[in-house]
């Protein structure tokens, strides 16, 4: 009898179990994929006698579903009572042959990479173990009379609630598509998202570089201009040059470089000045009003990084110039992400500068800006703190703008 604590030992285990083992007989609360211990379940996918696999919370990855689907010898409960939670995997050749390893894992890559696991190893050859065996196969037996199969359409309903829900379970944990060897923040510690409405809009006031009524006109100009048109290329070239933060000659002398100056991005100002229509089409991906998802945002970005594609010179992030164009047309859900403000956001959001892409811009900032305090629960006082309400995402810029020295 052992005890594993260790992830790299519990995936050397359940390697080596796998290869000297004829029959596998498991049940398991979720299941995963890209770990050795799938791979080689593939290899020895004939030696699956009953897996039960469960689905609650939707951790059951879409794809191990996909590639057990027609196998005799898995079933799945997708709607149990309470919580579908064992973890007990019997390996058997015989009587007096077979193993069981139960604890806290899953057949999950988390189980057998970075999770803190605990479990247990028992075999045959332990003193006493003999009951153990029949009580296993019992239970096991009983979780796959309940279980059932998966069907193909069920298969493609799934994966967009999967697809759904783990993007709440990563915000849940803090991850929000962080892909970087430094652990975030949880959120409970990051101030910026704990902030209530009315500490929000005592910043906003307080700042001295863009005063909020002067912000508050450019944000209603850019509105007013997105909506007496169809698309942004319907625009004359000044309104252009205004809603993409460039110099212009829009009579009214508002300061177009608020919420974001694109006027050192040439590249971008030659684009804007040409109408290149790549532009006009990522923006047409962003309703002007209603739910924005993730989907409407990779619409956009993919349409938008067509604009440089026969640009003179590789531009990698593109990430100013295309927030910039977003806070405008939708400042409620999208901040400019410059030069001026990056530093101090992410300092405050806890995330690595280096970690925000015009790929990743979604997860890291806008899922966390959907998750904040003050962004859910805005309780403007009057007319004009509801007009910020409304520009609230953009608004985060006058929390953490810095000029240049």
């Amino acid at each position: 009898m052992k005890l594993i604590t260790k992830p790299n030992l519990l995936k050397d285990t359940f390697l080596t179990l796998q290869s000297n083992y004829k029959q596998y007989y498991w049940t398991t609360a979720w299941a995963g994929v890209g770990s050795e211990p799938f791979d080689q379940l593939n290899l020895y996918s004939k030696r699956i006698k009953q897996i039960v696999v469960g689905l609650h919370f939707y951790q059951t990855h879409p794809d191990f579903i996909a590639r057990f689907l027609s196998h005799e010898g898995v079933r799945f409960i997708k709607q149990p009572a309470g919580t579908f939670h064992p973890k007990l995997f019997l390996f058997y050749n015989s009587y007096d042959d077979w193993a069981l390893l139960t604890g806290s894992n899953n057949f999950t890559l988390e189980a057998f990479s970075r999770n803190t696991e605990v479990a247990v190893l028992v075999e045959s050859t332990d003193s006493g173990s003999g009951p153990i065996l029949k009580q296993a196969l019992s239970f096991i037996e009983d979780q796959w009379t309940a279980a059932t199969t998966f069907g193909a359409d069920e298969l493609a309903d799934y994966r967009e609630m999967w697809k759904k829900q783990t993007r709440n379970i990563q915000s849940l944990s803090g991850q929000y598509g962080n892909k970087s060897k430094q652990s975030p923040r949880p959120a409970f510690q990051v101030a910026v998202m704990t902030m209530s409405w009315a500490e929000f809009i005592k910043k906003v006031r307080t700042e001295h570089a863009h005063p909020m009524v002067e912000r508050l006109s450019v944000i209603e100009l850019a509105s007013s201009l997105f909506q007496k048109v169809n698309s942004f290329k319907d625009l004359n070239p000044d309104e252009r040059k205004f809603i993409a933060g460039l110099p212009n000659n829009i009579p009214g002398g508002l300061d177009w470089g608020y919420f974001g100056s694109m006027k050192g991005f040439g590249v971008f100002a030659k684009e804007v000045g040409q109408n290149n229509d790549f532009i006009s089409k990522a923006l047409d991906e962003i309703p002007l009003s209603g739910q924005i998802t993730k989907s409407h945002y990779d619409g956009f970005m993919q349409t938008f990084l067509q604009t440089f594609q026969n640009a003179s010179k590789n531009i990698e992030n593109p990430i100013a110039s295309a927030t910039r164009l977003l806070a405008m047309k939708r400042p409620d859900v999208f901040v400019c992400f410059d030069s001026k403000n990056r530093v101090q956001l992410c300092n405050h959001f806890g995330i690595k500068q280096a970690d925000v892409t015009i790929e990743s811009y979604w997860d890291i900032i806008v899922a966390r800006i959907m998750d904040s305090e003050w962004w859910v629960n805005p309780k403007p006082a009057n007319r004009q703190e509801q007009k910020v309400s409304e520009a609230r995402a953009a608004f985060l810029d006058a929390l953490y703008y810095e000029p240049k020295s």
